[in-house]
């Protein structure tokens, strides 16, 4: 077998086995970029565009 020097950036892998090593719980948010929510803790910030404030969709908390 010939030797074969590792490229710098690494090896190539595919991208559907990189999703198999994700850490951190896997939780879907209600809208990209929102913080959890401070009150019950979970992920169901949303935005008010008319009012401009954030909202949690379970426990109602106004931010």
């Amino acid at each position: 077998m010939p030797k074969i020097k590792r490229p710098a950036k690494g090896w190539w892998r595919p991208e559907k086995y990189k999703k198999i090593f994700r850490k951190g719980p896997k939780v879907e948010s209600s809208e990209k970029g929102l913080p959890p929510c401070p009150s019950c803790g979970e992920w169901s910030m949303q935005r008010d565009g008319i009012r401009n404030e954030l909202f949690c969709g379970i426990c109602g908390a106004v931010l």
